[in-house]
């Protein structure tokens, strides 16, 4: 029994110290560093994270407004947000069918163009690349037909324009001389009492209400500018960007160019009257949407602003060039016009595919 007792006294008390030591506060051991080699390097990128996320939300927008604003595109994307982008080059023929809308009577898109370059709302540039500005003086040089106002251009008399026939004849084509000598083109005196009326007879000159002899325009360089109706191809530049944020291809138009047709021209050749910048054009359609219309030869009642018929690509175009290190049309790549036609609509059919094919697994 003693030695019972002796045993849960030992025990009692060993409980009770044990208590009274954990209520004792203990004191916390120093905090070791890590080695040098273990410990982890500044985090710059989330610096910069916390740093663009304090800045004010006022200077962002001055930021965003200011790259909109010296940008060349209508609706710019951010560069990091580009996953693929090619740059296109399209012929707008006028006259087609579904073209036509843009070239109503007395509204087509290229009189608009001309007339918003004359009146200073529009710029106009040498070419699509939007680096030199025409000036109005020169944009009229080019609306001019050739062989009249100034004469021939260094250009062209570098090429063989406007040498004189030799004497003993002129060049048959086949690089013989012809047997008979040129006979130079006489051209009739005026008669002193007027004009040729075209009958064989003279007609006297006419006189306006003052008594002054009516001017003549023979001298005016602008009675021989060409007509906007005469002005009916289109060449447009644009990119082709695939946005990864949006999930989404877009057509980015940078430009548009006017383009006198082979057809029109005395030597044969497509000949660029100017380009504008598309991002303007936008802007110059919208300011008059009532003007500025796109005919919808179905439903009078709904025609279109032509920035809107753009914006919905409701033309017609087929492709000439895709960007390439050479900077060569798609004829002169695949070597004929016939071969250049077929590639181009191979090519459209490529990039409608590619964007198909981004959502095939």
């Amino acid at each position: 029994m003693t030695k019972l007792k002796g045993i849960g006294g030992l025990m009692l008390s060993l409980v009770v110290a044990g208590t009274a030591y954990a209520q004792q506060p203990t004191a916390p051991m120093p905090e070791q560093a890590p080695p040098a080699n273990l410990q982890p390097a500044p985090n710059t990128q989330n610096q910069v994270l916390r740093a663009e996320q304090g800045a004010p939300v006022n200077t962002q927008r001055a930021s965003m407004a200011e790259r909109n604003r010296t940008s060349e595109s209508l609706r710019p994307i951010d560069d990091e947000d580009i996953m693929f982008k090619t740059t296109l080059w399209r012929r707008m023929d006028l006259q087609e069918i579904q073209n036509q809308p843009f070239f109503s009577t007395n509204n087509e898109v290229t009189r608009y163009l001309i007339d918003g370059m004359k009146a200073g709302v529009l710029k106009a540039y040498k070419n699509d690349s939007l680096v030199t500005e025409l000036t109005p003086e020169q944009f009229q040089t080019n609306l001019r037909m050739e062989g009249t106002g100034a004469g021939l251009s260094d250009e062209e008399k570098a090429a063989g324009f406007g040498d004189a026939a030799p004497a003993g004849g002129g060049d048959d084509g086949w690089g013989d001389a012809s047997k008979k000598p040129a006979a130079p083109a006489k051209k009739p005196a005026a008669p002193a009492g007027g004009v040729d009326d075209g009958w064989g007879g003279n007609t006297p000159a006419k006189a306006d209400s003052n008594g002054f002899d009516q001017p003549s325009y023979a001298d005016d360089n602008s009675a021989y500018e060409y007509f906007p109706t005469d002005i009916t191809v289109l060449e447009l530049k644009e990119d082709y960007v695939f946005d990864k944020r949006r999930s989404r291809q877009y057509y980015d138009m940078k430009s548009i160019t006017l383009i006198i047709p082979a057809a029109k021209t005395s030597t044969g050749l497509d000949r660029e009257v100017a380009s504008f910048r598309y991002k303007d054009v936008d802007r110059y359609f919208r300011s008059n949407p009532t003007k500025f219309i796109w005919y919808n030869n179905q439903n009078n009642a709904r025609h279109l602003n032509m920035a809107d018929a753009f914006d919905l690509r409701l033309f017609s175009s087929r492709i000439l060039k895709q960007s390439n290190s050479k900077n060569a049309y798609l004829s002169q790549i695949y070597g004929g016009e016939r071969e250049g036609l077929v590639k181009a609509q191979q090519l459209e059919y490529k990039l409608m595919e590619w964007e198909h094919n981004l959502w095939e697994y």
